[in-house]
């Protein structure tokens, strides 16, 4: 069964965490301060939620599906990059 999730990872364990997951996760850009992080909200497979959590890797997580991974970003003091094309 999966997880529904918001897990946000700092910028220096990206690269990690997609051999965890898949190069579609974590692809929006989080700032706190000077310091950059990355979120994937969404349903995660089993396996995936369990490597990321086993891992140390993760940040944040939010499992609550009625919480909105906004309301979890503000709460963390965090804004997403809102990158213009």
């Amino acid at each position: 069964m999966d997880v529904f999730a918001t897990i946000i990872v700092a910028n220096k364990n990206k690269a990690a965490v997609h051999e965890l997951s898949s190069e579609d996760m974590f692809t929006t850009e989080l700032k706190k301060g000077i310091r950059k992080y990355w979120v994937s909200s969404g349903y995660f497979t089993d396996s995936e939620y369990n490597a990321l959590c086993a891992s140390g890797l993760i940040h944040a997580i939010e499992t609550d599906e009625s919480i909105k991974p906004s309301t979890t970003i503000a709460d963390l003091g965090m804004i997403k990059k809102i990158i213009e094309g």
